[in-house]
This record gives C-alpha cells, structure tokens and sequence, in this order.
C-alpha cells in the first residue's frame, strides 16, 4: 500500500508540472547555450530597425543567437537561425509615478539641498517609472507567434518553464548590451582633463580648520555667500567663485594673496562619491586629483557622504556658450522655432558626444544617391548579412537610410504622458533613432572613434567614407556595396616653377575630398579690422571706478570661459579664402632639374577636375605657440564670418595648362628598385633560377637572403617564377609607383593589373595584391567603368554649385564643443540638433565649419 501511495503521488506531481510546464520543442531546447563572456547579446535593439523593448509589437531576441529583432524581422531571422523557434520577448511601457502625498493638499517640498535624491530636488526623469515585462515565446518557421508565456518571478517558482531556459534568460537579461559603451560622458561640452601636476604632491597646511559635512553651513569666507563656493585644498578656505558665475573671485583673490603657492581648489557642491570639479589656478584648466578623498579627509570632508548640491562646470559652459553669439546665431537660440515634420525631417539621438556623427550622418543622407544605394537593395543585404549584422556596415546603413526615410508619429499614449508629467520636450523612446550599431561599425578599427569622446566632424566624415569604400572593395559584387567615395574626389594640380631655369612642373594629386580653405585676418584697411583695433585697445588700457581707482584686473578663475559680450565677429569674404588658397608659396633649396643646382621655386595649386559633390573645409582651428606663458602649443579657434553663398562659381580655381611662354621641366623618371646581387647569388646557389631570385629579392623588398628563400619555397609552383621580371610601361602615371609596380608584379601579376590594383588602392602594395587575389580570373573581362586618366592640363568641367547643407561648430576646440547641421530639404532649410529638428528662416552661412556643394 505504501508504494501504491508514493506511485500515486508521483502520477499527481508530474500531472501538475504538466499542467504548468510551457510545452516547448525538445530538440531545439537541446541547443540552448548560456551566453560566454565573449559572445555578444544585443537585447536593446533589434538589429535590422531601430525597433526596442518600448516599440508597440516590443522587441525578440532570439535565444540561440542572442540578437534582438522587430516582429516584422521574424520569418528574416527564423531562415538566419536555422528556424530556431524560441524567442525572449520584452516589452516595457513608461507611466507617471504617483505624486508625492503632501499635507493640506500642499505640494511636497524638498528637504535636502540635492538634485536626484530622496528628499532633494527632483529631476524630470524621476517623475516617470518604467514597467518591463518579459514573455517566452514561439514562432514559426514563417515568422508567426504562436505561443506566448509570461516570464515572472511567480512562472519561474511554479516550474513552467526548464531549468536551462530559465539560465539562458537570466543571463541575457542581466548582459549589458553589446552596443553599450563603458564610459558616457554626459555633457557635450566636455574636455579630456588630465591629472594636475601639483595633485601627489600637494601641500595641506595643518592650521586645525574643519569644514562640515552639511552643506547648509559652507559660506564664502569673503562674502557669506552659501553657493558657488570653492575650497582650497591647500589651507582650507572657502571662496565664491568667478563673476560671469555669479560669485565674487573670492577664490582666485585667495590664491594670489597667498603667492601662488596652493593652485588646487575643489568646487564643494560638485562633490559625490563618484566625481567632483578639481580646479589648477597654475595649471589654468579643471583637472584630476587622484588623491582628492585624502585631500579632503584633511579638512574633515567625508566624501562618501556628500551629494551635489551645485551645477558643475559642464552645465555652466553649456549655458556660457549658448549666450554666445556664435552659439546663439547658429542654433537660433531666442528666435521662434517650428518644429520641421514630415519625410527627411527626423533626427538622431545624441547617446553620448555624439552629434559629431549625428551631423555627418544626416548630411550624407540628404544625398539622393546615399538613398537610393542603401535603400534599393536593403532586402538583399539583410539576407546575405553575415552572421553578426549588427557589426556589419552596409547592413547598419541599410537600417539607418530606411528609417531616416520615414516619419513615425508620437502614440497617444506618450502624448498623454508629457501632459500628465507636463514635460512638453518629453521624447518617445519607442521611435527615437540611436545608432549605436553603426557608430560600433565604423569605429571597428580606429579606437578614437569607438570610444565616447567628442571628436572632429572632419576626420570623422573622411574615415566613414574610407570605410564605405573599403567595404565596397572586399565585396565588389555585393549589392548596394558600391563605392560613393567617387562623387566626392577630385584632383588637384600643383604649379612649380623653377626660379633658376624659368621652367614649369605640372603634377596631378589624386583622391583629394576635401577642399581647405584658409580664414585670412582681415586687411587692416578694413572697417571690421579698425573696430576690432579699437577693441583691443580698449581692453589693454587699464579702467577705473567712478571714485577713479583702478579696478583690479580679472583673474583668470576656475573656468576656462570668460565672460563675453556679444559682439558680431569680424567677416571675411569669401574670396579672400580662395586668394590665399592658390597664393604661391616659396621653395628654398629647390633642386633644379635643368641646372643641377639648388636654389628658389614657387609652388601653387588648383583644381584638375570638380567633383560631383564638393566639401569644403573652412580652416577654422589653428596652432599657437603659448610656450611663453608655460601652456605649450594649443589649438585656437577662428570665429571669423566666412559668408558661403547658395550658389557658387569657382571658375577661378580651374587649372590651367601651360601658358605659350612657359617651358616644361623635363619629367625626373623614377627607376624602378633592382634586385640586391648578393640576395640574388644566395637564391641562385639554393639551386633556383637567377629570374627567381630577381622575383624573390623584389617581393620582400630586399630584405635579406633568408626571406628570399622562404618566399621561392612558397611560390616554387607558380607558373611565371622563372619568367623574366617585366618592367613598368616609360608612361606610366604619376600616381602610381614604378617600384611598387614592380613589388606587385613580382607575385607574378601582370604589369597592367598592377598598376590598376595600385589605383585602387591608393598605392597601398598589401592591399593590391589582397585586390588582385580576390579578382583573379575577372580582370580582364571586366568593363572599366571608371573615367579615362587624366593628364596634367586645363580644367573643363563647369565650376558651378549649390549648396546643399554645412556643418557648424560650437565651442573652443574641434575635439569638444558641439557640432549641429543645415540642411536645406524642398525649398526650406532645418537646423538638425541631434534629436531637435527645426525649421530655420535664416540660416548661418557665414558661421559654418564643414560645407557641402552639389555640382549643377
């Protein structure tokens, strides 16, 4: 009777796990692998759209590749996974959180002077609370859901789904997302800061003074004022900070009455756990104190228990900039704005100093040939991506120029929110573009770009389109991998003129993108040069109050910004900027062709051909030498107006052939390298042929007998290896190297390809030879399609364009600051600030960093 009773109570607990247990396919659970550290999870967002867990339909992840897709990308990756039917699926909704209860129907106050705490002042986020839910489901070989379960705590105690199920879950859940970067910086405006010099060795003078902890009783020592406040970490003091800050210079007064001997100061209500704003007066600039929570041990400071209490120096540089002229004029701060809708009207969130590629990005975009490459063979590329395509590039811009080709609307359940929070700015998560997998995509192989730092719009657009070039070339019968870096190259020719012989070089410089413009200071003649004169005799002429004291001349304080006006700067034609362009420089020690001699040359430069689309780059940063003042070398931006006009001719900047008066240079021939003997003798005493040697000396560059060797061994079964070595054609271009001609040909390719895998490769020998290898067999019978070479001469392609949009800076320096784009869409131009899109009646031509033409 009592095994009847234990069988019988057996039957009834598997009849209750049967009840519960969600019924899964056990071949395929079989397959179920927690993910390594190694392998990536993107659970954030689907990898083909920019679909997340807030979207309508949520967001699948598929357990056994741990990628993310939209349920429209179902039936996609069910025939990427091998039909692999079991998806994780979240879906997260945002709701406001209840409203504080407060006493006779008054609003709770805060309590404690901080932003973001319990009892402190609350920031708008905090107003909203997000609710994750998770299910299990299953789906069709068609892409169909066919089964959904929800994935609670309470599912997980009841058993209804397997252990390893429950594994693989915990573990995708708990991942951070592949796309996320270790470090984002939160302001846009912020600086590299390095470590200060006097910071392992600073003094701390023990004069027995103690600052509380409670930041209700920090007082400016000077003034009594309880905000602003800085603390020399040297002796103790407490000081306002500057006057354009709304602090008095108490601090600065301090350090300079004490002869400049304690420079560090720390602004006390930036202080937390986790960061605080170090300032050097000596060093000039905001910087690290790896021993701050030693520094301010000494004055009784404990910094585990302290919380902000202050803006810190990001938000005070973000709101001194945007009262400047250049950032004002250029976002159209204080002018009506109107939000731009429709089609080509959506921007881009700014997920950590990003606007950088927000701008290149939406610029590149706004070209109908960027479109219709991406978005005519999106379908295909989605197919045959590889197996991880959210480090795919063509796949990631496929995904980026479909959805900046459409306008999705707020859903009424958002707009319902941002009543109900009265945040009207409140973005919706659920249709708010962040390309985290491109930015991954692009920066593959180049670390400044990968990591979270802001950098320079210039180098970024010319390393994105190398890359788009490069993808093009590894897969060159890939649909939609064309290579678009064409549209943007064009070549210059350089002018010498030799001063002795009165002879006339002509060379060409290919594959140039970009046209550099100087920014010229004004003639001194001018009205703009006389007022900036008087300007800066104005401020050089020592001032005094109304009772005629002189008043103390301002320090420079805690910041780096100082307080300005906002004055218009100095304008500067156009013109002027292309004069100095094509201005001759001079060559000393120039060696004459003719006469043998050293002596003078001028050298100049126009352009052989116009591109299809031309940037041009306005030099607005420049290199000074403060080496006098014990601050180095340092970057300097020109604020000067260069207004661009809609339409341009740069009929000026064609070149031009020789004129009947000039004489050519006779054309110096580049001998091609020869083969080192003695490396020859040891191949040939190895028993190969002496062509082989040649071969073998040319293909590793002379590098030494022993590489020789090595190389006949692996190439003793070529065909040609004793063929002759044939040289580089007499006519060959300038471009291309006759002694990489012959490195290249050594491994056995003809001449002719060669030299068209060199040009394609910008005469990189390693790549060339990886071109020709994947071509083999398909040179021949390929049509050339690539316009016919050029020869130094005149410029006959029509010099005339229109503008299609720039690029703007705002800041101090190239790597920090702000980057937003103009662009000009049906008639109406829009300002795109990363994520804020508006409509623009007067756009800032002159202000601009980076312009792009379209050639009409």
């Amino acid at each position: 009777r009592i095994q009847i009773c234990e069988k019988d109570r057996s039957a009834k607990a598997r009849k209750r796990r049967s009840e519960t247990l969600m019924e899964l396919p056990a071949e395929k659970l079989k397959i179920l692998r927690v993910p390594s550290q190694y392998q990536k999870v993107y659970k954030d967002e689907s990898v083909f759209d920019f679909t997340n867990a807030y979207s309508p339909d949520g967001l699948y992840v598929n357990l056994k590749t741990f990628m993310g897709v939209s349920k429209g990308y179902l039936a996609l990756d069910q025939k990427r996974s091998n039909k692999f039917p079991i998806y994780l699926l979240q879906k997260w909704t945002r709701r406001a959180k209840p409203k504080p209860e407060a006493g006779d129907g008054e609003k709770a106050q805060p309590t404690k002077m901080a932003v973001g705490v319990e009892g402190g002042f609350q920031l708008p986020d905090m107003r909203i609370e997000t609710i994750k839910e998770n299910f299990i489901c299953l789906v069709s070989p068609e892409g169909k859901e066919t089964k959904r379960e929800p994935y609670t705590e309470e599912a997980k105690k009841k058993g209804t789904f397997p252990e390893t199920l429950v594994k693989v879950v915990e573990a995708i859940l708990s991942r951070t997302d592949a796309t996320e970067a270790k470090d984002i910086f939160s302001g846009n405006l912020e600086e590299e800061v390095k470590e200060s010099k006097f910071a392992r060795t600073l003094v701390q003078l023990d004069n027995g003074k103690k600052i509380p902890n409670d930041p209700t009783q920090w007082k400016c020592e000077d003034s009594g004022m309880n905000n602003n406040l800085w603390l020399n970490l040297s002796t103790g003091y407490i000081g306002s900070g500057r006057k354009e800050t709304g602090g008095t210079e108490a601090a600065a007064r301090h350090y300079e009455a004490t002869g400049k001997k304690y420079p560090l100061a720390v602004k006390l209500g930036t202080i937390t756990p986790e960061k605080a704003d170090v300032y050097s007066y000596a060093e000039d600039a905001m910087v690290l104190d790896p021993l701050l929570d030693q520094h301010l041990k000494h004055w009784g400071l404990d910094r585990s228990k302290l919380y902000q209490t202050d803006k810190d120096m990001t938000q005070l540089a973000i709101e001194h900039q945007s009262k400047a002229f250049e950032a004002s004029t250029i976002t159209g701060e204080g002018e009506k704005q109107v939000p731009a809708v429709g089609q080509g009207f959506r921007g881009l969130v700014n997920f950590g100093n990003t606007c950088y590629i927000n701008s290149t990005l939406q610029l590149l975009f706004a070209l109908p040939e960027f479109q219709q490459r991406y978005l005519k063979h999106m379908g295909m590329v989605f197919e045959r991506a590889p197996s991880d395509p959210a480090a795919d590039l063509t796949t990631q811009l496929c995904k980026l120029a479909k959805a900046l080709d459409e306008y999705p609307s707020e859903s009424s359940e958002h707009k319902a929110l941002k009543t109900e929070v009265e945040l009207p700015d409140l973005g919706d998560p659920s249709i708010e573009l962040k390309p985290k997998m491109l930015k991954k995509a692009v920066a593959k192989d180049h670390y400044e770009f990968a990591g979270t730092r802001q950098q320079d719009a210039q180098e970024y657009i010319a390393h994105l389109l190398k890359t788009i070039s490069r993808d093009a070339r590894a897969f060159p019968h890939t649909p939609g991998c064309t290579d678009l870096t064409s549209l943007f190259e064009f070549t210059v020719q350089t002018k010498t003129v030799d001063q002795q012989s009165k002879g006339v070089g002509l060379k060409l410089e290919k594959g140039h993108m970009f046209l550099p413009l100087p920014i010229p200071k004004p003639d001194k003649h001018t009205p703009a040069a006389n007022n900036a004169a008087k300007d800066d005799d104005t401020a050089s002429k020592p001032t005094k109050n109304s009772d005629g004291e002189p008043v103390e001349k301002k320090s420079r304080t805690e910041g780096k910004q100082k307080e300005t006006k906002q004055k218009e700067p100095e304008t500067i034609p156009l013109t002027k900027c292309i004069e100095a362009y094509l201005a001759p420089s001079f060559i000393d020690g120039y060696t004459s062709p003719v006469t043998q001699q050293k002596g003078m040359a001028t050298k100049s430069q126009n352009l052989r051909t116009f591109p299809s689309y031309l940037f041009i780059q306005l030099y607005r940063f420049e290199q000074v030498d403060l080496r006098a003042e014990g601050k180095g070398y340092q970057i300097r931006k020109i604020r000067r107006q260069v207004p661009m006009p809609l339409n341009l001719d740069l009929k000026s900047m064609a070149s031009s052939g020789l004129k009947e008066n000039e004489k050519p240079l006779p054309k110096a021939k580049k001998a091609a390298p020869k083969a080192n003997p003695d490396i020859v003798g040891a191949v040939q005493n190895m028993g190969f042929t002496r062509n082989a040697g040649i071969r073998a000396a040319l293909a590793t560059q002379n590098a030494g007998a022993e590489q020789a060797v090595n190389w006949v061994l692996m190439h003793s079964g070529d065909p040609d290896i004793n063929n002759p070595v044939e040289a580089a054609d007499d006519d060959d271009d300038d471009e291309v190297d006759a002694g990489k001609v012959s490195q290249v040909s050594a491994m056995g390719f003809p001449p002719k390809h060669a030299k068209k895998a060199l040009k394609a490769t910008k005469g990189d020998v390693a790549r060339a030879i990886e071109w020709l290898f994947s071509r083999q067999g398909q040179l021949d019978d390929e049509p050339d399609t690539k316009k016919k070479d050029i020869a130094p001469g005149a410029n006959t392609d029509k010099p005339t364009y229109k503008l299609v949009g720039f690029i703007s800076h705002i800041g101090d320096n190239a790597t920090s600051g702000h980057y937003v784009c103009h662009i000009e869409k049906g008639g109406k131009w829009a300002l795109f600030n990363d994520n804020k899109v508006t409509l623009c009646d007067k756009p800032p031509f002159g202000l601009g960093y980076i312009y792009l033409y379209r050639r009409v």
